[in-house]
């Protein structure tokens, strides 16, 4: 969650290029989804 908000407040801030924010959030979802599975 916090990962997120982070990449969020880059994104609203142009801290970052334009496609940075949305490939750091692609990431993260495949990371969550990945950890997710190793749970079950």
């Amino acid at each position: 969650m916090e990962c997120t908000a982070i990449v969020d407040a880059f994104a609203v801030l142009q801290l970052a290029e334009e496609d940075t924010p949305r490939q750091a959030m692609e990431l993260l979802t495949r990371t969550v989804e990945m950890l997710t599975r190793m749970c079950r």
